[in-house]
């Protein structure tokens, strides 16, 4: 009940696209993410598929992604966006399709290539 409770309040959050904030996009696509792993480890390919599209299609914040970016990281943060879009939403789009040809593992690969393309820009975004 818990569960089916947490993901119909995230659904209905974030269905109001046009007004979300980057924390807000950010927090589903973190819902998300943590949903596919969840998949991955219970051996539920629904689950995955369902994380994976999730964020291949999540919604731009409002006003675009770069006005959130402090102004003196705002230009790297632009210079790479293409980057960390095709890493993550192309792992993520990659995740589905090898989900479906039933390729597990090289689903799971593309996961970590996923996240690692979230880390990518939270670096740069936080000056880690």
């Amino acid at each position: 009940m818990k569960k089916i409770l947490t993901t119909v309040l995230a659904v209905s959050t974030f269905s109001m696209a046009g007004d979300l904030t980057l924390r807000d996009v950010m927090q589903k696509v973190d819902f998300e993410t943590l949903k596919i792993l969840q998949g991955f480890i219970w051996n539920n390919d629904l689950m995955v598929k369902e994380g994976a599209k999730a964020i291949a299609d999540h919604p731009m914040p409002k006003g675009g992604a770069a006005k959130y970016i402090p102004p003196e990281k705002r230009q790297e943060f632009v210079k790479n966006m293409k980057s960390f879009e095709r890493i993550v939403h192309g792992s993520a789009e990659d995740i589905v399709h090898l989900i479906e040809e039933g390729k597990r593992e090289e689903a799971f690969k593309k996961y970590t290539n996923m996240v690692q393309g979230c880390m990518s820009c939270h670096s740069l975004f936080r000056g880690w």
